[in-house]
């Protein structure tokens, strides 16, 4: 029997949402994002959005009945969504771009190995923009 191949790159994150118009509209509005799929059906509704100019997915999943607790990171599960930038000024820029939103974030933190923008979308769940410094 042979070895799996490396993983190469991320594919998608699917994320339950409580308002899924609510979500779609956050993801849209903060980043460029094109529509690749919706479906109503099996006591869910969900749509799966690209992350433009990336082939990366974020899916928004809504059950229709469940537990709507909010987001809470220290629970099994999702601790955050961490999204990549090309160089650290991207992440000047998407904070300037946060605030012209009216969206709380913690501001650029340098880190060893590189930089990092934490935020929330409106359930409260964790994404974060990071740059990887040069090795």
């Amino acid at each position: 029997m042979s070895e799996p191949r490396p993983v190469t790159d991320g594919h998608h994150v699917a994320l339950t949402v409580t308002d899924l118009g609510r979500a779609e509209a956050w993801w849209r509005r903060l980043f460029a994002a094109e529509e690749v799929l919706r479906e109503d059906g099996d006591g869910r509704r969900a749509v799966i959005l690209r992350l433009l100019p990336s082939a990366f997915l974020v899916g928004l999943v809504e059950h229709r009945a469940g537990d709507r607790q909010p987001f809470d990171p220290r629970r099994t599960g999702l601790d955050h969504v961490a999204l990549t930038v090309a160089d650290r000024a991207d992440l000047d820029a998407w904070a300037e771009h946060l605030d012209r939103h009216g969206i709380a974030h913690s501001g650029v933190v340098d880190l060893p190995v590189g930089a990092i923008l934490n935020t929330a979308d409106p359930d409260g769940i964790a994404v974060a923009l990071f740059w990887d410094a040069p090795r």
